[in-house]
């Protein structure tokens, strides 16, 4: 009978060793498992934020020459003459377009991850850099809208105050020779404190996103320098 019954609790305990060891080697693999997704998260991650890093480098460039250029228009408005300018078409985009060179980075990846949530397998300090980024981002956005507004704005003032110049130099697409005309236009309008007003104020908000791309910029050079895992 003892016999029997040390046999029946060895058994038994051989059965809960088993079941035991087979919840532990299950729970091992979730861990592996999800430790493999975390690194796999931040290779993701490091490769985006390298690309858009790039992309981000290339934008800055132009920026620089761009914040140049209107340094050259503040300086010289009060007495401003399209003999100043050796390439009116740079010129003229620099101070005056803004869809071409927006700022506007491929944020695709991030978004997949956080709606599936592996955004939060990456550390919290990293998570809240990421926080400052996509509000800093959003800011960039609304200074731009408003940067397209006041290009607008200009258009329209030029187009009701001052029609008879407009009709003589065009500048509307498709024109011939409509960047030279645009800054004969500026320089027949340099009295009227709208025309500057208007101008000034597109120019400043573009200098303002510039300014905030950089910071951008410093903020994605920290996280990539704290992707390493």
């Amino acid at each position: 009978m003892k016999n029997i019954l040390a046999r029946g609790g060895i058994e038994f305990l051989a059965v809960l060793l088993g079941i035991s060891g087979s919840l532990w080697i299950d729970n091992n693999k979730k861990l592996a498992d999800l430790e493999n997704e975390r690194v796999n998260v931040y290779q993701i991650l490091n490769d985006e934020i390298g690309a858009i890093i790039d992309y981000t480098t290339e934008r800055i460039q132009y920026y620089n020459k761009q914040d140049s250029t209107i340094d050259f228009l503040y300086n010289n408005w009060e007495n401003f003459s399209s003999e100043l300018i050796d390439d009116p078409f740079d010129f003229t985009y620099d101070i005056f377009t803004t869809g071409t060179y927006m700022y506007s980075p491929n944020l695709s990846t991030f978004d997949a991850l956080k709606s599936d949530g592996r955004f939060n397998l990456i550390d919290i300090d990293i998570r809240k850099k990421f926080g400052e980024l996509f509000m800093l981002l959003e800011y960039i956005n609304k200074i731009e809208n408003n940067e397209n507004q006041s290009r607008e704005d200009l258009i329209v003032y030029l187009s009701k105050n001052h029609s008879e110049i407009q009709y003589q130099y065009p500048y509307h697409a498709g024109s011939n020779s409509k960047f030279e005309n645009f800054l004969v236009i500026l320089e027949n309008t340099r009295d009227d404190k709208t025309v500057w007003g208007l101008l000034g104020r597109k120019c400043g908000l573009t200098k303002s996103r510039n300014r905030r791309v950089r910071l951008f910029m410093e903020i994605l050079t920290s996280i990539k320098e704290n992707l390493s895992y």
